[in-house]
């Protein structure tokens, strides 16, 4: 690895991380250090908004979540993020939504180690 470059996890989406933190290793170690510490926020948060029944407070939920997940490199899920937000108008039971939630809760889940490996990373070299 030289100074410029960091190689993202290929979970991730590497391409999007280059191109928005153009080798500025101590901004994306700060933004994939915020999203650790408050990913299991906005997860209960929506979480919540679900199990109300409430679409309205399900969309608004996944609304302030969606724009977080790609600076992470998550872009697949804040794809997924508005195609639950934009089915949440107009419904009036959120359980419906459960083939599209269930996938991406579990899959934000599954991603959140790549993001703490690579957190490491970056801290071992800004450090």
């Amino acid at each position: 690895m030289n100074e410029t470059f960091f190689e993202f996890n290929e979970q991730l989406d590497g391409s999007f991380l280059n191109s928005i933190y153009e080798g500025d290793k101590e901004h994306a170690k700060m933004i994939f250090d915020k999203f650790l510490s408050s990913v299991n926020v906005y997860l209960t948060e929506i979480e919540h908004g679900y199990n109300s029944g409430n679409a309205e407070l399900f969309r608004k939920a996944i609304h302030k979540f969606k724009p977080v997940l790609s600076f992470v490199g998550l872009t697949k899920l804040t794809g997924s993020a508005e195609v639950i937000e934009k089915k949440c108008n107009g419904i009036t039971d959120v359980n419906t939504l459960s083939g599209l939630y269930i996938p991406f809760k579990t899959e934000v889940k599954e991603m959140i180690p790549f993001i703490e490996t690579d957190l490491m990373k970056l801290k071992a070299l800004t450090s």
